[in-house]
């Protein structure tokens, strides 16, 4: 659960140290005689020996003849851990007669009565804490709510509630009570707490974020996101509501409103270099290139980031995407450990084939697939799909035969070659790869709508089509490739109005110059030629390169 950060103890908000409240009147002796030192010794020996009663008994008589706090501390915890709460009691009892301030013997004792259920001690053990943390400059309730994270039962939310009736106008006591109740998943008693929180003090907004996080475990989303979006906007100055609503567009793919969330947040957090990176990383993804570039190189620059190679990966990045190829290569090459090292040496191979240096290319690949052997069989279909985007299908599909010699059983590369074949229009080895993926993984419906897309677009076995296609529909009904094949087969079959319905649901959810292609015959074909028309035309501008698109206009235009 969230603790707010202006209340951890630190010396920025820290309150000024007062008198604290209780005096000690027990008196050490003035020096250590045979049997205290015995004792002492024995006690420290048999905590090593595991021997927790014979440790105990001479802790418990070091502490009561030395009125030492640290022996009677040592002997409280071992009986508690052994579940012994009557020793444990006992050796309390001497820890806070000894140091009657200590915050962690007022928190144990409270837990000791919360287990016995007695209110009335664990309210006195509680106003003590509170009295305490409030002399030391700490926030008492906040060190309430996290010792009571140990503790079970709903006795802890009663004692919170008593609490909050002693400090009525305390927003910081509503807050602990809010954390208790989420503890026990109390979670109308936690949001109504939180929301007293935040009326008792607006400008803090740490009670927010507990209402987004409380909305989150209960499941109910809409509320957490509308909390937060509320929350984002009553406190523009808050760098943790800020991130916190940045993740949260992050997640829903706004990434431009996400970024502007993590600079806002970057202002107030000017030394946050995960702030940072974050914002490196959404400035990639909406092509903000100035911002991206100067992103990066201070985080290379910053010593204290520490991860500097992964500053040279989306330097590499960044100029690829604007097609810089020799300046990314050089990037990239920059990157020498981390989780990204085999990514950027995989970048550096592609990039290296794509300025016409196929040999060096395939070097890189195979030395790639050595240094990286996990990695194998994917770094194939990476070679291959470069070779077959260079047009050199024959030396793609040489690869992928290599592959599959290497990995017979990987079901990834008998996808992928099965989708090259089916590109060459080499039916037999695409069914025979699509159908070795059934085997091993009888619901893959990306292997299923395949093979039936395969037969129905380069055999007549349409019915046949059908039924792979359909096992990969009732899957996933929403898939816009399964869309456009489940369209396309009964195109094939004859059923051009059912076709026509699958079609446009697959164009609607996707701009694809495939499904543009079979939209527009299915359009023509059945009339509908002036739209069919128009749907082409647009997807020629988006897709001027795709050849099946422009193979299908030539036949009808």
């Amino acid at each position: 659960m969230l603790k707010p950060d202006r209340e951890t103890g630190t010396e920025e908000n820290q309150a000024p140290p007062r008198e604290l409240p209780f005096q000690s009147t027990a008196v050490p002796p003035e020096q250590l005689d045979k049997e205290l030192l015995y004792n002492y010794l024995a006690g420290e020996i048999s905590v090593r020996r595991g021997e927790w009663e014979s440790a105990y008994e001479h802790l418990m008589a070091a502490s009561q003849e030395a009125k030492d706090p640290v022996a009677a501390s040592k002997a409280a915890r071992l009986a508690w851990r052994q579940g012994e709460m009557q020793k444990a009691g006992e050796a309390i009892a001497l820890w806070i007669a000894y140091q009657p301030n200590s915050l962690a013997a007022r928190q144990l004792a409270l837990l000791k009565a919360l287990r016995s259920q007695d209110m009335t001690e664990a309210m006195k053990q509680a106003r003590a804490s509170i009295s305490i943390a409030d002399a030391l400059g700490k926030d008492g309730f906040l060190l309430l709510g996290s010792a009571l994270a140990s503790a079970k039962g709903e006795s802890k939310i009663r004692l919170m509630k008593n609490l909050v009736r002693d400090y009525p106008d305390n927003a910081h006591a509503q807050y602990a009570l809010a954390l208790v109740a989420s503890q026990e998943k109390k979670y109308d008693d936690a949001l109504a707490a939180a929301d007293a929180a935040s009326h008792l003090d607006p400008d803090w907004d740490i009670p927010y974020l507990l209402q987004v996080q409380i909305h989150a475990l209960r499941g109910d989303e809409a509320a957490a996101e509308e909390t937060l979006r509320n929350a984002a906007r009553k406190h523009p100055d808050s760098a943790s509501i800020q991130e916190a609503y940045g993740r949260l567009l992050m997640q829903q793919k706004k990434y431009a409103e996400a970024l502007k969330r993590f600079q806002q947040a970057l202002k107030q957090k000017p030394q946050d270099q995960e702030l940072r990176y974050l914002i490196g990383v959404l400035a990639l993804q909406t092509e903000n290139w100035e911002l991206a570039r100067s992103t990066w190189e201070m985080l290379r620059d910053e010593p204290r980031f520490q991860k500097q190679d992964e500053a040279w990966y989306f330097l590499g990045q960044l100029e690829e995407l604007q097609g810089n190829l020799e300046q990314a290569i050089k990037n990239y090459q920059h990157v020498k450990n981390g989780r990204l090292k085999n990514e950027a040496l995989l970048r550096v191979a592609i990039l290296t084939g794509k300025l016409g240096n196929l040999t060096e290319s395939r070097e890189l690949f195979r030395n790639l697939r050595i240094t990286a052997p996990h990695d194998a069989a994917q770094t194939y279909v990476t070679e291959a799909e470069l070779l077959k985007e260079m047009g050199r299908t024959d030396e793609a599909l040489d690869i992928y035969d290599e592959a599959i010699r290497a990995y017979p059983e990987d079901t990834d590369l008998r996808y992928a070659r099965g989708l090259l074949a089916a590109d060459l229009q080499r039916v037999d080895l695409a069914e025979q790869d699509f159908k070795a993926v059934l085997r091993r993984k009888p619901d893959d419906t990306d292997a299923l709508n395949a093979l039936g897309y395969t037969l129905a677009d380069l055999t007549n076995r349409y019915q046949e089509a059908f039924e792979y296609i359909n096992a990969a529909y009732k899957q996933s009904p929403d898939s816009p490739a399964i869309l456009d094949s489940m369209g396309w087969v009964l195109y094939r079959l004859g059923n051009t109005e059912q076709a026509l319905k699958y079609l446009q649901k697959a164009a609607e959810k996707l701009d694809d110059p495939e499904i543009a292609a079979h939209l527009g015959e299915v359009l023509w074909v059945t009339g509908a030629r002036d739209k069919a028309r128009k749907i082409w035309k647009q997807a020629i501008e988006n897709h001027p390169d795709n050849k099946k698109l422009r193979k299908t206009v030539q036949r009808f235009l």
